[in-house]
């Protein structure tokens, strides 16, 4: 149910003299639920910019029942419409003009607001009294997404009618933009990713979009839907494009009712510059062809620039905030690839610092609910002098990598790839979660793509089980959705969603392992099983996931292609009945050796301590549990204090000689059987928990 009040009774109370802001129309809810959308519409009249402060600043002060006050801005909003038509959006734009506010409520209980214009002319208070509105109570449901500890993530939330803190490990992958080639003008639009998001429901729980493609999704730049003569009209400043704000705001509610979460990307680098074949390049840019800025390194540093900048990000978090499956802002796609052209490269580098550190701090001035503020660098090498230095006033760290599938070296798997880049991240910003938030495979040759080589995505499936056993705060985000999508492999991650939901919020004092040992230009596994681990610091918790190194995508590579001066001939001969392009059961390999026993070596726990192991199906993410047991540490002179335990034997079938699921792996957790109803780590693991446990530990050492 909905309160209006008319033009009139607002005139008669609200107006505090001629000239000043008059808000009409006013329209809000009684109630709502503890973590939904409470939206407020109204009318201001006209402003030359209704998207810069400066001309009118609308804002509404909520407080809660606990008596804090939540300032929220508000934003100019005109509605739009969408319908299929022959499998692409057709938008409409509705007869709506006016303004909102949107506000989710984190607690029940009665809540009140005040709404403010403020425009050159003056104020107003648009609310004689504070209007109120209730906020009900729920059983279950999610909140916001925020920084945990140095190493993860974590999102509020309500089970049973209590609120707690949640772990978040984003599982899924990019979908940048939505399909444009067969026609700019009448592109899916929203429908691609409605298709998509109706894929992944219940297999993923994230993806990564972008605000910034001039074909696609983009708040500012040419549109191609909309002609002016022969020519694209262009938003920019005082006209941002509305109607791709009203597709935004179709993809973040249709993506949250399917469990999706989503980060939206700002700015990319393509439109900064002319490296690009299509119309995002700097050639295109408003920027560049409105603003006038000569060159493209003076975005950075132009006042006017940074002005449209920071209002741009004011109408993001203002329209889009509100969102509890917005995972972060993330400033820029891989701002490192934009030349700096006359500028020396340290000077450059110094400026987009800067540009970050300002942005993020004014982000940091507007955002009531303190999403997490990122960006991306396409190098992640720690010898990079703008690497080294672009996180440290940001939440997190990206990586982006891309390793090349030709490669026949096992050392150069993009398995251990991503451990080594995501340990590296970690090394340079300790106090810093890390994400690999994109990830792929290059070839040695433009005539043979990856996708011909890995058609089931089984090196994809690897390195997706090993990165989520890395430093990264989830496994990594794989860049090539169209490949997932056309291969039929858009549900990759659901094992891994499935087997998460058996983690706790892990506690920052975790370090990823591999019980790899490098052997000239390989990596040798004992009994030919890799494993990938996390351990925290008192090592109550181990979680991981192995398989049969038979079945690593190098080795399966080997046994299908000819091989030359240790790299794959792309031009060469291949079995293309081989198990690697057909998954047939037939050509499955064999257990690579004749013991299933894994080692890993335990230095904070004493011999005889008992640990409790649960395993799970790496092709399903199901518990396995007929394989669940216990185990003790040993030691002995060899391998000095360690954990020795059984790959599972239903999945390693040694006796029949067979592997019986479709890779030959398989996760497990391991817990200290005391904290069997805890299931591993506790919820923090800070300075001062360390040191008890410590104490503790020596403790029991000594008696």
């Amino acid at each position: 149910m909905k309160k209006s009040v008319i033009l009139l009774s607002l005139i008669a109370l609200f107006s505090m003299g001629y000239g000043q802001p008059r808000v009409s129309g006013l329209s809000y809810p009684s109630h709502v639920n503890v973590f939904d959308l409470y939206e407020i519409s109204f009318s201001l009249g006209n402003y030359s910019n209704p998207y810069d402060p400066r001309v009118i600043d609308v804002y509404a002060d909520f407080v809660g029942p606990d008596n804090n006050v939540c300032r929220v801005n508000g934003f100019y909003y005109e509605s739009y419409s969408f319908k299929k038509v022959k499998n692409r959006e057709e938008a409409e734009a509705g007869l709506e003009k006016g303004w909102h506010i949107r506000f989710t409520p984190d607690k029940a209980g009665t809540w009140s607001f005040v709404i403010h214009a403020i425009d050159s002319k003056g104020s107003v208070q648009a609310t004689k009294q504070p209007v109120t509105f209730r906020c009900d109570a729920v059983d279950s449901t999610t909140g916001f997404i925020s920084v945990a500890n140095k190493r993860y993530l974590k999102r509020d939330a309500v089970e049973n009618g209590l609120h707690k803190e949640s772990p978040f490990y984003p599982i899924g992958f990019n979908v940048a933009w939505y399909d444009y080639e067969a026609s700019k003008t009448k592109p899916k639009g929203v429908y691609e990713y409605e298709r998509i998001i109706d894929a992944i429901a219940g297999s993923a729980n994230y993806m990564r979009i972008w605000l910034n493609r001039y074909q696609c999704l983009n708040l500012y730049g040419p549109e191609y839907t909309q002609q002016q003569g022969k020519n694209p009209i262009v938003y920019f400043d005082s006209k941002l494009n509305q109607k791709d704000a009203a597709e935004l705001d179709h993809i973040i509610s249709y993506a949250a009712r399917n469990g999706i979460n989503i980060s939206p990307c700002i700015f990319s680098y393509g439109d900064f510059c002319n490296k690009s074949k299509d119309s995002s390049k700097w050639d295109n840019n408003p920027f560049h062809t409105i603003l006038g800025l000569k060159s493209w390194t003076s975005f950075f540093t132009n006042k006017d620039a940074k002005r449209i900048s920071k209002n741009l990000i004011r109408y993001i978090v203002a329209r889009w905030g509100y969102a509890t499956n917005i995972v972060c802002w993330e400033l820029w796609n891989e701002v490192d690839n934009i030349p700096c052209e006359s500028l020396s490269q340290a000077q450059f580098n110094r400026n987009i610092v800067d540009w970050h550190n300002e942005m993020a701090s004014y982000i940091r001035s507007i955002d009531p609910y303190k999403h997490p503020i990122t960006t991306s660098n396409a190098s992640s090498k720690t010898t990079d002098d703008l690497y080294k230095q672009l996180y440290a006033s940001l939440d997190f760290v990206q990586i982006h990598t891309y390793g090349n599938i030709q490669k026949a070296k096992s050392k150069e798997e993009q398995c251990l790839n991503l451990l080594y880049k995501s340990n590296d991240a970690h090394t340079l910003y300790p106090d810093k979660p890390c994400f690999i938030e994109e990830f792929g495979f290059g070839q040695a040759t433009s005539k043979v793509k990856y996708k011909d080589k890995d058609p089931n995505g089984i090196d994809i499936h690897n390195s997706l089980w090993a990165s989520l056993f890395s430093s990264s705060t989830g496994p990594a985000a794989f860049w090539y959705w169209d490949h997932l999508d056309k291969q039929g492999l858009l549900r990759i991650y659901e094992p891994i969603l499935q087997y998460s939901k058996n983690l706790p919020l892990l506690s920052d004092s975790f370090k990823a392992y591999n019980t790899a040992k490098t052997s000239k230009n390989s990596a040798i596994y004992p009994n030919g099983i890799q494993t990938f681990y996390l351990a925290n610091i008192t090592e109550d918790s181990i979680f991981g996931w192995c398989q049969d190194t038979a079945f690593s995508y190098q080795a399966l590579r080997r046994q299908a292609d000819k091989v030359t001066k240790g790299h794959f001939d792309t031009l060469g001969k291949s079995d293309v009945n081989a198990y690697v392009y057909t998954l047939d059961a037939k050509k499955k390999p064999k257990p690579s050796s004749q013991s299933n026993t894994i080692i890993l070596p335990i230095a904070n726990q004493p011999a005889g301590t008992i640990y409790t192991i649960k395993w799970y199906d790496g092709e399903t993410g199901n518990e396995i549990v007929s394989e669940r047991t216990t185990v003790a540490v040993k030691s002995d002179i060899r391998n000095g204090k360690h954990l020795a335990f059984e790959f599972p034997a239903s999945i390693r079938d040694l006796k029949k000689k067979t592997i019986n699921n479709a890779l030959g792996d398989a996760a497990f957790i391991l817990y200290l059987q005391q904290d069997i109803n805890k299931n591993g780590d506790t919820q923090s693991d800070d300075a001062a928990n360390i040191r008890k446990r410590r104490i503790n530990f020596i403790r029991r050492l000594k008696h």
